[in-house]
């Protein structure tokens, strides 16, 4: 059986845990690990049977009863007839050791748990859109395959939620954020998307521009937004700012269905990512924006560094490097092939 051992500065703390009671000069410092293979002894009665039971050679028992023995003091067992014997001290050490090894095997139950993530919470914070259009399919596929984790979520804007990052294990952010997130969080890139224009399909607009219209030559129609904190808003209100130019103004709506809904009886040219736009819709014409490079939109999650990372967010993370692709697109059978993955 190894040896438990804890950081540095346990003894300062007063744990009194040392990998090796030889290294320190304390003989009261007693190491969890041989009273837990005292324990197994004192059950069995035997060494042998307890190297077995710990999958050490028994010579690795003998040496850690030996070393508890240094620390307390007094012997704590004779061998009889092959049989193990405790002392009076062996006795009363017993009860405490134990305790000491219920313990240890409750504690590697419950790390068994986390990482075969049969249980636990994951806390998830998000934009509206990222909820409505980008996580649906991987939540589904997530919960399917860890029924047992609890999947808690919360949705505001962006700057809101980097705001109150630490309250969560995850939070996914629409780009260019504004605020800087906690200091210990990292920035993962997630999904980069493109943002098109939409528009009646019989509208000037469409019929002399089909394959893509420049931004500038924007500026003078009617534009259906998104609300201030909408990163697809930012990121073409930044775009227009490079060029020098204000960005057209007309009417505001809270959602991106909004968008295309207005777009599509005429009130103005909207700005949408391609993944929330009807893959075919007779009435809607869909346009890139300064074709042929486009005109791009930037999904981001903030999480804790990896060291501090719960089990269960650890696990969505690698759920979402591997799969993210093929979910991306929405859908029942996206979905499906995410649950299946």
């Amino acid at each position: 059986m190894d040896a438990v051992s804890d950081s540095p500065d346990s003894k300062e703390r007063g744990l009194g845990w040392r990998a090796d009671p030889a290294e320190d000069d304390d003989p009261l410092d007693l190491n969890p690990s041989h009273l837990v293979a005292f324990a197994l002894v004192a059950e069995l009665g035997s060494v042998s049977l307890a190297a077995r039971r710990l999958h050490v050679v028994q010579a690795a028992v003998s040496a850690q009863l030996r070393r508890l023995r240094e620390s307390v003091g007094d012997p704590l067992c004779r061998f009889e007839q092959g049989h193990v014997r405790l002392t009076p001290a062996g006795e009363e050490l017993r009860k405490h050791a134990l305790r000491v090894a219920e313990a240890v095997a409750a504690a590697r139950d419950f790390s068994r748990r986390l990482q075969r993530r049969t249980k636990g919470r994951l806390r998830i914070a998000l934009t509206p859109t990222i909820g409505s259009y980008y996580l649906p399919c991987p939540l589904v596929a997530f919960q399917n395959r860890y029924p047992g984790i609890r999947v808690d979520i919360e949705t505001g804007p962006s700057r809101e939620l980097i705001r109150r990052a630490e309250d969560f294990d995850l939070v996914f952010v629409e780009e260019p954020m504004e605020g800087d997130p906690p200091p210990a969080f990292v920035r993962k890139p997630w999904i980069e998307e493109e943002i098109l224009v939409v528009a009646r399909r019989e509208s000037k607009l469409a019929r002399a521009f089909p394959g893509g219209v420049a931004l500038r030559l924007l500026h003078g129609e009617r534009v259906v937004w998104r609300e201030a904190d909408s990163g697809v808003r930012r990121t073409v209100e930044r775009a227009f700012g490079k060029l020098s130019i204000d960005s057209p103004g007309h009417v505001e709506v809270p959602s991106a269905q909004g968008v295309i809904e207005a777009a599509r009886a005429g009130l103005g040219v909207g700005f949408v990512a391609a993944r929330v736009l009807p893959e075919a819709d007779p009435e809607l014409a869909a346009l890139r924006v300064d074709p042929p490079h486009g005109l791009w939109w930037s999904l981001a999650i903030l999480a804790p560094p990896s060291m501090q990372r719960s089990a269960a967010a650890a696990a969505f993370l690698e759920l979402l490097r591997r799969n993210s692709s093929p979910w991306a697109r929405g859908g029942n059978s996206a979905c499906e092939s995410g649950s299946r993955a």
